[in-house]
């Protein structure tokens, strides 16, 4: 059984495997490692070129469940274009390795393996074709493919948090182990760890996820506990977090306000009553009167002082 029949559960998931190939050369290209040895095979061939938008098809394994934000990413395209250029493999090769997906692909020519959400941004901007880097050796099996879509889309910082998850647990599924994982995308085991935590939150706390009310750090943290604990254990790191804001913002509404640079000399306003007797602190304010005041307007001062 091929690593991605042993995913299975999903349409999306589920390819017809070939014999593995080139794997760890195709890994290295797509990381942009130079030191990783070349693929030779007769089937395989890498270029960069514009391509029609309509060309191109998204990845039906793509991890994301929604392209969000694609109004943002289209006006950035619109003004500046598009700078780095989408992964793609041929649809030969693709359908090769994943001949039930003909429906998927229309008429298109490529398949995009990363770059779904900038080439819906493009197509959202109007633009007419978008720079494509085409490397067939990412697709010259199921399961390599499969891994490709899932490490891109994990190595982007802006992939939701909730399909980051999903997808670091079907790499787990692929590689063997989570510390497996981790070393492929060059990250800590408890980093991996972490963010699979997620999967084990309730409902309601995906949910609260999902809607940005429940902090990443939280969830993360309280997804290592039972279900039965988890709600109330997020709802006392909540309130805690809420006590300590509070108590800050009385602190800060508590201490005084800064001296204004003219004024850094005098005393603090709840003190200058009381110090104000003294002669010292009167001469120093007379002798600075003096300095800024024309006789004459010394003699006005004393007289709107005596009125």
């Amino acid at each position: 059984m091929s690593k991605a029949d042993a995913l299975g559960g999903s349409a999306t998931f589920d390819a017809v495997a070939q014999p593995m190939s080139s794997r760890a050369a195709s890994f290295a290209a797509f990381a942009g490692q130079s030191s990783a040895p070349s693929a030779t095979s007769d089937t395989t061939h890498t270029e960069t070129l514009r391509v029609p938008v309509d060309r191109l098809a998204h990845n039906p394994y793509n991890p994301r469940a929604t392209l969000a934000a694609i109004e943002e990413m289209a006006d950035s395209l619109a003004g500046k274009g598009i700078i780095q250029p989408l992964t793609v493999v041929t649809r030969a090769v693709f359908l090769a390795a994943h001949p039930d997906h003909a429906s998927d692909l229309a008429a298109a020519e490529y398949v995009v393996v990363d770059g779904n959400r900038r080439l819906a941004g493009a197509a959202l901007a109007g633009l007419d074709d978008v720079p494509v880097h085409v490397d067939d050796s990412l697709a010259q099996d199921a399961d390599t493919l499969l891994e490709t879509a899932l490490t891109a889309a994990v190595q982007h910082e802006n992939l939701d948090a909730l399909d980051e998850a999903q997808a670091l647990q079907r790499l787990v599924e692929v590689h063997g182990s989570q510390r497996a994982v981790a070393r492929s995308l060059g990250k800590s085991s408890g980093w991996v760890t972490q963010r699979l935590a997620l999967l084990n939150l309730t409902p309601e706390l995906k949910q609260a996820v999902s809607e940005k009310t429940l902090p990443l750090d939280v969830a993360r943290t309280v997804g290592q506990l039972p279900e039965q604990q988890q709600q109330s254990a997020a709802e006392q790191v909540l309130q805690q977090r809420a006590t300590k804001k509070r108590e800050k913002t009385a602190k800060k509404a508590e201490q005084p306000a800064p001296f204004r640079k003219a004024d850094a000399a005098r005393p603090a306003a709840e003190g200058q009553s009381a110090r104000a007797d003294s002669s010292d602190e009167l001469q120093v304010l007379a002798q600075e009167l003096r300095g800024r005041l024309t006789p004459e307007q010394v003699q006005k001062l004393i007289e709107l002082l005596l009125e």
